[in-house]
């Protein structure tokens, strides 16, 4: 006897990211607390290197950096049909790094400390960084991101990694926010070992509910955590 199971009963197994954004007053006591959370917060980049990764090297595969430059990987060269800013990325493998990454103020961004980067505008239709990359927040203070590594291997129980950054409003002026990006660096990786200098990707994106004022002076702590179910 077999035993139907409609497509709205079927297990899911869903990854998600909750976030906390405390916006803080120059004396120190908190003046904001934001919390969220999103079903779905992979960003096309991330999504299509996972992808390459299965298929790496026997097909190619193309997605933006943060800046809107292609990155053409598996390949010796970029399509000659192609138009744009782009790079071609022959090696077969690649890895990400968020934390301590070497070789990053060799990166050719505005900002070149991996991390989670705010925005003044929201992301909409398919999220991807290299759209709204002139609405990176740079007239602060970025403090170098942390990870808490807080994996088991217990069956049953939620692996949760924990990404925090710290700033300040060094601007002198308010300033809007409406959307994070968690931005890693990529490298390549080459019969020598990573490339020395990486390229940056966003990797997951949230909007916040409603864009809000940050002070001058004031400090922000951001928390992105990534939950998957075992």
């Amino acid at each position: 006897m077999s035993v139907s199971v409609t497509r709205d009963r079927r297990p899911r197994i869903p990854i998600s990211v909750t976030y906390k954004v405390i916006i803080t007053n120059p004396d120190g006591s908190i003046a904001k607390v934001i919390e969220g959370k999103g079903d779905d917060p992979f960003s096309f980049s991330f999504v299509y290197l996972f992808y390459g990764s299965m298929i790496a090297p026997s097909q190619s595969i193309d997605f933006p950096d943060v800046a809107g430059t292609e990155l053409f990987l598996f390949t010796p060269g970029v399509p000659t049909d192609y138009q744009g800013p782009a790079v071609a990325i022959p090696y077969p493998a690649a890895t990400l790094c968020i934390v301590n990454c070497p070789g990053t103020p060799n990166a050719p961004y505005v900002v070149k400390l991996p991390g989670i980067w705010p925005f003044s505008t929201p992301f909409s239709g398919q999220p991807m960084v290299s759209t709204i990359y002139s609405y990176l927040i740079t007239p602060i203070t970025y403090y170098t991101p942390s990870i808490s590594p807080g994996i088991t291997p217990n069956i049953g129980a939620t692996n949760t990694i924990t990404i925090t950054q710290l700033y300040t409003n060094s601007s002198g002026s308010p300033i809007t926010l409406a959307s994070f990006a968690v931005v890693a660096a990529l490298y390549p990786v080459t019969s020598s070992g990573f490339a020395g200098t990486p390229y940056f990707i966003d990797i997951a994106y949230f909007n916040l509910p409603t864009p809000v004022v940050w002070s001058p002076a004031a400090g922000m702590t951001v928390q992105a955590s990534f939950q998957v179910p075992t």
